[in-house]
């Protein structure tokens, strides 16, 4: 397995709000700029990407992510987690988790798969979406990335 991408407290917010699709990926791309993960041109190309494919996943979350030629600027991967306190409308669907990734290759097919394995788990799940603790978050994360 790839290594695991960067997660800190910084880039966890548990109690976001966001009037749409359009401004929760804005705000996801702003917290990977603010843990210094991206350039500023990657925010746009995460909404580019967006129009192209919903990044909505299911279990009430989404995956930002910028398009391909937007590897360029990524610094180092990295994800953030917004957890709202509303859902978002997501075409249709609700989320109240979105979990931005930046990430300069392909290793973001690996994370997609671990952020799968965690909300498949009713257990590790639940942590997501209910914690007011963000390094239990971290923690889990980082567990999930060790196996």
């Amino acid at each position: 397995m790839t290594s695991a991408p960067a997660i800190t407290a910084r880039g966890i917010v548990l109690n976001c709000t966001a009037s749409s699709r359009e401004e929760a990926v804005q705000l996801c791309g702003q917290a990977l700029l603010e843990c210094g993960a991206i350039e500023q041109p990657y925010i746009p190309a995460m909404w580019e990407r967006e129009l192209l494919m919903s990044s909505y996943i299911g279990e009430a979350t989404a995956i930002p992510h910028g398009t391909d030629a937007s590897r360029k600027y990524v610094n180092f991967a990295q994800l953030v987690f917004l957890r709202f306190k509303s859902e978002v409308d997501w075409e249709g669907d609700s989320v109240k988790l979105a979990i931005g990734i930046a990430s300069a290759n392909n290793d973001h097919v690996d994370t997609l798969g671990v952020i799968a394995e965690i909300l498949m788990d009713e257990k590790r799940k639940n942590i997501l979406f209910s914690t007011d603790d963000p390094h239990e978050i971290i923690e889990l994360v980082q567990k999930a990335f060790s196996k």
